[in-house]
């Protein structure tokens, strides 16, 4: 009977020590922000300067700053950095000097270096947990022993199980009253931790045990340990487990394991034992507690010496900050999932611990989501807003927020298709430069009434004033934003002309189209509109924003690169024709706030767009080196009292002016 009782049991257990030690960690794949190149007469601000390091965790000195941190005095820093694996080879920490002057780099040693990119973003599988995993010997011998010496000090000579260890914690909790000591070895741990056990009945106890020793017949010491350091739960991170050891550097220090402090590897080790209880953020006092009792132990076996452990022990927590700052990428990893998800599965993003690196400029994220949540502040509490930041020359996606509410759930950029008003009229006058001979800015247009006959009925566009001013320029038509007269354009281009084209530019718009599409009746979302400018920012050279540059393995090779668009068949003459007019509308046009009251500086190109009862407030902009797109409006649809130069156009000047 017994034995018929056991066997099964020996079986299942066995089965289950197997699948442990075959097990392979499923690795979220992380999405990066671009890294921060440093170079003579790069742009930079001290203010995004110190964004940067303080959102990489690098932590501010007085001295000579060590790995993963800096001294600033006045315009001068000097910086170690912490290396990282990029796609194009390894960069080791380095220690950078550099002076800015005038937001400029004026002076850097080495000429041409670069900071680790931020983890933005993770692909999670259902459990959330994040792990990257390491090799044993890429681990410090002191965290190695430092671990046995706290958790196992028996670990090299017994088979799983330490009965003596066992006996000590009996008779321990016996003279306690309690369970004050706990006589698991590290494979019991780990096996715990794998079998996702929480309670402690005789049974589940049992389990352990057994499972224990018939792990150490599958696995060696040195795979043990390994599999401890990478599967051993560190913490939480909001909803995300942190587990294994890489991620705990990570999250408490910002560091790689190797260039951890011995303080630092103990307070690691100590969190073990309860990764809630001894939250260093939470529990400061009782994490330093923790953490010099494990550094008395490590003194005891001969971990470290005297001195390192009294420097230690004399060493202030020096948690990492930078998870106190919070980025608001989850509208930009929206972005990111668009465009990746037809070139992975699901089951890779998730499991297969891919390395996505991205064009997102933390810097600009934080100033696009301060300048939305200042909505409020500089309009009215009843609208929303959507903002898109693109590199000008390579359309590469800098920054993108959905709403000026950090919290919301809804991405109006990448989803609010709303009416787009004037910003289409740039896109006439180019069609008709694409497509109507002898027609250029100087041709004469005229602005007044005029009628078209739909299926509806008869249509009567009027001007925003309601004036019309008779024979005009093209230029004037386009810089002043006249309806009549670039409706008037629009019937001698004729509609099914222009629908060809704009679908040629990348839309899709059917062919029963009415002719208010003149004036833009078209719904776009934001990121859309993005795509269009891009067009006259590039001055042809692209037409689609990219978020991704580049997606690589575990082992560094690169499986894909941004899609480069095709490019579009345009004259730049006729770009460059609409893009004097775009500047005018900055100088003389319905944007000259930004060069009069904003006083910001030139050259500055851009459009303003406005529906019908300023239900939708635009204003699309750039300069040589970003592209910015502002939407205001209500979610319900409902009329407000801004048009694109007195809503979208003050948001963008301020978010333009931070940059």
């Amino acid at each position: 009977m017994t034995l018929g009782l056991m066997l099964p049991w020996y079986a299942y257990i066995n089965h289950v020590t197997t699948t442990i030690a075959q097990d392979r960690f499923e690795i979220p794949s992380v999405i990066y922000a671009r890294a921060l190149e440093l170079y003579p007469n790069r742009r930079l601000s001290a203010e995004a300067l110190n964004y940067e390091l303080d959102l990489l965790g690098y932590q501010p000195v007085a001295g000579t700053p060590g790995i993963g941190q800096y001294r600033q005095q006045g315009n001068h820093y000097e910086i170690h950095s912490k290396g990282f694996h990029f796609t194009d080879g390894t960069e080791p920490a380095t220690r950078i000097k550099l002076s800015l002057n005038n937001n400029h780099i004026a002076e850097i040693k080495p000429g041409l270096t670069r900071l680790e990119p931020k983890v933005i973003g993770h692909f999670f599988n259902q459990d959330f947990e994040s792990r990257r995993p390491i090799a044993l010997d890429e681990i410090p011998d002191t965290l190695v022993m430092g671990l046995q010496a706290v958790e196992d000090r028996e670990f090299k000579h017994h088979h799983g199980v330490s009965w003596s260890g066992i006996a000590r914690a009996a008779i321990k909790n016996l003279m306690a009253g309690g369970i004050v000591q706990g006589g698991s070895t590290l494979t019991q741990q780990l096996v715990k931790n794998k079998l996702h056990y929480h309670e402690q009945t005789f049974l589940r106890k049992l389990h352990e045990l057994l499972a224990a020793s018939l792990l150490e017949n599958k696995l060696d010491k040195h795979e043990i340990l390994a599999m401890y350091f990478n599967e051993i739960y560190w913490g939480q991170n909001g909803r995300v487990a942190i587990h294994g050891v890489v991620e705990a550097a990570q999250f408490y220090f910002a560091k790689n394991v190797h260039q951890l402090s011995i303080a630092e590897q103990a307070t690691l080790i100590g969190l073990i034992k309860g990764p809630s209880w001894y939250n260093p953020y939470r529990n400061p006092e009782r994490a330093i507690t923790r953490r010099n009792v494990v550094l008395n132990s490590w003194l005891e076996t001969g971990v470290i010496d005297r001195k390192a452990y009294q420097q230690a022990k004399n060493t202030g927590l020096k948690l990492s900050q930078s998870r106190q700052i919070k980025g608001d990428y989850d509208n930009y990893i929206d972005v990111v999932k668009r465009q990746i998800r037809d070139r992975f599965s699901n089951a890779e993003l998730k499991q297969k611990g891919l390395r996505i690196f991205t064009h997102l400029d933390p810097y600009i994220q934080y100033r696009t989501s301060q300048t939305a949540q200042k909505t409020n502040q500089w309009l009215s509490d009843q609208v929303e807003t959507a903002i898109v930041v693109s590199s000008s020359q390579t359309g590469g996606l800098l920054a993108l927020t959905g709403s000026k509410n950090p919290r919301s759930q809804f991405n109006r950029a990448l989803l609010a298709k709303r009416q787009i008003g004037s910003l289409i009229k740039p896109f006439i006058y180019l069609t008709a430069l694409e497509t109507l001979p002898g027609f250029g800015l100087t041709t004469v247009l005229h602005d007044g009434p005029i009628s078209i006959e739909t299926s509806q009925g008869s249509w009567q566009p009027q001007n925003w004033d309601n004036k019309g001013l008779g024979d005009i320029t093209a230029m004037q038509a386009l810089v002043q934003s006249r309806n009549q007269a670039t409706v008037d354009l629009g019937v001698k281009i004729g509609l099914e002309n222009l629908l060809k084209f704009l679908n040629k530019l990348g839309l899709n718009i059917q062919h029963n189209a009415h002719p208010a599409l003149f004036l833009g009746a078209l719904e776009l979302s934001p990121f859309e509109v993005q795509h269009l400018f891009s067009l006259f920012a590039s001055r042809g050279n692209t037409s689609h924003i990219n978020a991704i540059i580049s997606v690589t393995d575990q082992n560094n090779q690169t499986l894909s690169r941004a899609v480069q668009p095709r490019k579009q068949n345009l004259s730049v003459a006729n770009i460059d024709t609409i893009n004097t007019a775009l500047n005018a509308i900055t100088t003389q046009g319905t944007a000259r706030r930004l060069t009069t009251t904003f006083q910001l500086p030139k050259p500055l190109f851009g459009k303003t767009g406005t529906t019908n009862n300023g239900r939708d407030s635009w204003f699309s902009g750039f300069n040589q080196d970003y592209l910015m797109t502002v939407w205001i409006g209500r979610d319900d649809n409902k009329p407000t009292p801004y048009s694109g130069s007195n809503g979208a156009l003050i948001l963008w000047a301020n978010l333009f002016k931070n940059l």
